[in-house]
């Protein structure tokens, strides 16, 4: 009997040793994935219940890799469409920082584009503010002219609400639409005139 105890001590140490090591390869694992590594995995090929874990970890981690390759794929397809877009276009937070601006809206202010400042550190426009506040705290799309936003040029500013909280607002350039309806009516009154 104590021969079978003792023997029975050795089995019980070589698996609970086996089993120690299995189970901080799944932490090791767990720690990888939330560092941010979705290409970790976990070879585990037993049967058993803790086999069935790494599994189960194994392909929550392989679909969450594949989910967030194609969330990435959508918003790079979605980063390219903006940039290039004849309108500025300038994106803000439910609390009015600055989290996106495609190329043209860049190159259209001198003073460039701070991700996570205030909107109103990146323009100053009255009417685009007034735009984006009426977009965050109504929830609803606003339209205005900004005349001021760069020296000799208006814009039509529409903001509207995003999904989840923030605003988006786009400028549609109207300087030579302006420029144009202005030589028309100069025109038209020189005319009747003479």
């Amino acid at each position: 009997s104590l021969l079978a105890f003792l023997v029975a001590m050795v089995v019980a140490a070589f698996y609970a040793r086996s089993i120690s090591r299995r189970l901080r390869r799944i932490v090791s694992f767990a720690a990888q994935v939330e560092q941010g590594d979705l290409s970790a995995r976990l070879d585990e090929n037993s049967a058993d219940e803790i086999g069935a874990v790494a599994h189960s970890l194994d392909t929550t981690t392989k679909k969450l890799q594949e989910n967030f390759e194609a969330l990435q794929t959508s918003r790079d397809q979605l980063e390219t469409l903006l940039n290039s877009m004849q309108e500025a276009v300038l994106a803000v937070n439910r609390e009015g920082r600055v989290q996106w601006a495609n190329r043209r809206m860049e190159k259209l202010l001198t003073t460039g584009v701070r991700p996570n400042a205030a909107v109103v550190e990146t323009i100053r426009e009255p009417n685009f503010l007034a735009t984006i506040q009426a977009a965050l705290r109504d929830r609803s799309v606003s339209t205005k002219r900004a005349p001021s936003i760069v020296p000799g040029k208006i814009f039509n500013v529409t903001a509207a609400p995003m999904a989840g909280g923030g605003a988006v607002a786009v400028l549609h350039d109207l300087t030579e639409i302006e420029r144009v309806e202005k030589t028309r009516r100069d025109f038209i009154a020189n005319v009747s005139h003479e």
